[in-house]
């Protein structure tokens, strides 16, 4: 019934600060922005996962978090760090599960990095 892919939609306050973000911190794409209606969407590294955007004079940060596989948590993290990303507390460790580092982005979205520990 349902198709590969998701696409995860959240409001901003500035469409351009939230461009910027995902496309010089993150390294997303750009794959469709009309000011004009105050909306765009990325292609994130994920594929078949798009983020979507519209712009809104109130945003209410999302409680639930999306969450990005990686392959090493440290390296990931560094490297967003370098890119100016800000980390809200240490990475966290699930034992024999999971490793996880939060931060989030302009409009204080929560977002993660995942890096698994044992095959599911």
């Amino acid at each position: 019934m349902f198709k590969p892919g998701v696409t995860i939609w959240y409001n901003v306050k500035s469409l351009n600060d939230t461009i910027d973000f995902y496309k010089k911190k993150l390294g997303f794409d750009l794959v469709f922005h009309d000011s004009a209606s105050g909306m765009a969407m990325m292609n994130t590294t994920t594929e078949g996962c798009i983020i979507g955007f519209s712009e809104a004079e109130e945003v209410i940060p999302s409680t639930s978090s999306t969450v990005f596989e990686v392959y090493d948590i440290e390296a990931a993290r560094k490297s967003l760090e370098q890119n100016g990303v800000m980390f809200i507390g240490e990475i966290e460790t699930i034992p024999d599960m999971v490793k996880l580092a939060t931060f989030a982005d302009p409009d204080g979205h929560s977002l993660m990095l995942s890096e698994e520990l044992r095959p599911l």
